[in-house]
């Protein structure tokens, strides 16, 4: 409360107070400023500062699962686990899950060049399925990651998808430039398989 905004009913106060017997002077002054008071609740918090609320705390925001450190499982990932016993710890020794893309941290170390191919694709399917949910291999991506590991054979990168084991893991045959194929239930039974030793080997 400002002083200059009351300045005249309290003036007018004091006068009031002034006409009544000496005894009943100060008594009298203080209920009358207390009724002015109790009067004018608006102007009484009008003279309040607004109170300032604190700016909210980017930190503090709660990502979304799966962005960041949590390994999301939509349906079709959620579809290999049941099927074949993999668990969210068998994921996160061998992946991570970071900007919404998939990092392994533990990638094939066969020595044979036609099998580190296959795992590689088998975990491409697998990064596949969680970034996008579909559990689906692009020859070319895998051939690209191969280059880069040192698991490619050009002479028979295509031909090692159409051994009689091999071919069974996709729904279709992997072709140059073709399109990319799904895993079969043999495919993600493999691709469990391949997750767990690398797990294991952890």
């Amino acid at each position: 409360m400002k002083y200059e905004e009351f300045k005249e009913e309290i003036k007018a106060i004091a006068e009031i107070a002034d006409s009544v017997p000496q005894s009943f002077k100060e008594r009298c002054f203080e209920v009358l400023l207390q009724n002015l008071l109790a009067s004018t609740p608006s102007t009484a918090t009008a003279a309040l500062p607004p109170v300032q609320q604190p700016p909210a705390d980017t930190n503090d925001v709660k990502p979304p699962v799966g962005v960041n450190g949590t390994i999301p499982t939509p349906s079709q990932v959620k579809v290999l686990m049941q099927k074949t016993g993999l668990t969210q710890e068998d994921l996160s020794a061998v992946l991570m899950y970071e900007d919404q893309s998939v990092l392994f941290v533990h990638e094939p170390q066969t020595t044979k060049v036609a099998r580190g191919q296959v795992e590689w694709a088998l975990l491409l399917a697998l990064k596949n399925g969680i970034e996008s949910n579909v559990l689906s291999a692009d020859p070319e991506k895998i051939r690209s990651v191969c280059q880069e590991k040192g698991f490619y054979d050009k002479a028979n990168f295509i031909k090692n998808f159409k051994g009689t084991t091999t071919a069974g893991y996709f729904t279709g045959a992997m072709e140059a430039q073709g399109e990319a194929q799904k895993l079969t239930t043999e495919g993600m039974k493999e691709l469990a398989k391949v997750v767990k030793d690398l797990s294991a080997a952890s």
